[in-house]
């Protein structure tokens, strides 16, 4: 059984919270971060990650090419994809004002990243019960 945990990510300030979260103590977005970071490709759209991460937290309005909700149909926890031209992160809606960041990826593993995103929130939401 896996050991999850929240993480209220400070910097990004507004009506909703943004978390992170760990699985086992390791957090996938803080390595797929320092993954960015150490390849220098796509630094320029990590921080625009991080813009519309913050736009999202001010309840902003933004076009599905900038932040989608992708729920499957009869799902009741919501799950959104923000994106840019190569980079995706993953999050749900699982706290009362808030959203989860739960991993993140590129967009030429896109559908490996959604299924995992996916088996990450199946065994989040099974421990939470």
């Amino acid at each position: 059984m896996n050991t999850f945990a929240l993480h209220k990510i400070e910097e990004i300030v507004g009506r909703l919270e943004v978390f992170k979260l760990t699985v086992d103590g390791e957090c996938e977005y803080d390595s797929f971060e320092r993954e960015v970071e150490a390849e220098g490709s796509y630094l320029s759209e990590l921080t625009t990650i991080q813009v519309r991460l913050q736009e999202m937290a001010e309840l902003k309005s933004l076009p599905d090419t900038k932040f989608k909700d992708i729920t499957p149909e009869k799902e009741k926890v919501k799950e959104y994809e923000v994106k840019t031209k190569h980079l995706r992160v993953y999050l749900l809606h699982d706290v009362p004002n808030g959203r989860v960041i739960v991993c993140a990826g590129k967009k030429t593993s896109q559908k490996k990243d959604i299924k995992h995103f996916r088996e990450v929130k199946k065994r989040y939401l099974e421990n939470k019960k």
